[in-house]
């Protein structure tokens, strides 16, 4: 009788227990220094240096559409150590900002979908920086801004938050999870939140993404280079936002993750297909 109350116990413990989150390689980590580089790695991955700079001292993202803003993207080595992890939980993950109300090209949509240890290793990361160089200026709206946030076609992102969370990649099950998760943090950035397409980020909408059923033609191989040099199955030469993003961030990616992205696009492509 006690092993029969000994194993309804356990299995009540089980069921009640908070699953395991689904993270990047590395993530849970109970040292400081792996956990910083865990962070360090992550910056790459998300894509933060793409916009924030090689160093985080951040840059003039409007450089070369001067008929926008003046919009920066924020000096990260000066700004992080102004907020509280909530706050920046809210500017990262939820495109709230504490004095602005919301963020401008901040893409909080994705970010949303950092699992909270990953979250607490990027922080970590961030926190570790030496501030250098200068605060940069918040975002100022062109006449052609303004007239396209009235449009409604450029959105503010707590808004785009919503949007996105309406719609995230298919769940395939518990197998699939790690692929997924880093579809929602990454593909659905240019791939479009479902992953049936879009516009490649940056391009304006003038280059656009496909579909990601188009990962089932590739042999593992094939999407290895994909992934870490931009070269498309049998050389084809990719749209330049694509070669970007795989030599800059997926690179950085560890041989289980790309092997559990492929397994995860190949498994998507097959349920389309059917």
């Amino acid at each position: 009788m006690r092993a029969v109350v000994l194993v309804v116990c356990l299995a009540i413990t089980a069921c009640n227990r908070e699953p395991a989150p689904v993270t990047f390689d590395g993530a849970l980590t109970a040292d400081k220094a792996a956990l910083i580089r865990h962070g360090d790695r992550l910056a790459n991955v998300l894509g933060c240096r793409g916009c924030h700079g090689k160093n985080l001292e951040g840059m003039l993202a409007t450089k070369y559409t001067p008929q926008y803003g003046p919009l920066y993207a924020s000096n990260l080595t000066v700004e992080v150590p102004e907020y509280t992890d909530a706050q920046l939980d809210g500017i990262i993950r939820h495109g709230t900002h504490p004095t602005r109300k919301t963020v401008w090209n901040m893409p909080s949509e994705i970010f949303q979908n950092i699992s909270d240890p990953d979250f607490e290793a990027l922080v970590a990361y961030l926190r570790a920086l030496k501030p250098q160089g200068k605060k940069l200026p918040d975002p100022q709206f062109s006449t052609l801004d303004k007239k396209d946030i009235a449009a409604g076609t450029y959105k503010p992102a707590v808004q785009l938050v919503q949007e996105f969370k309406r719609r995230q990649p298919i769940n395939l099950g518990p197998q699939y999870a790690l692929g997924r998760y880093i579809t929602t943090v990454s593909c659905v950035e240019c791939h479009g939140p479902d992953l049936n397409g879009g516009s490649a980020a940056g391009s304006g909408g003038s280059v656009k993404s496909p579909n990601l059923i188009v990962a089932g033609a590739y042999s593992r191989a094939d999407f290895e280079r994909l992934m870490t040099q931009g070269i498309g199955a049998g050389g084809r030469k990719l749209n330049m936002a694509m070669y970007y993003v795989a030599v800059g961030r997926f690179a950085h990616l560890t041989p289980h993750e790309r092997d559990a992205l492929y397994v995860y696009l190949k498994a998507r492509a097959d349920q389309l297909s059917r």
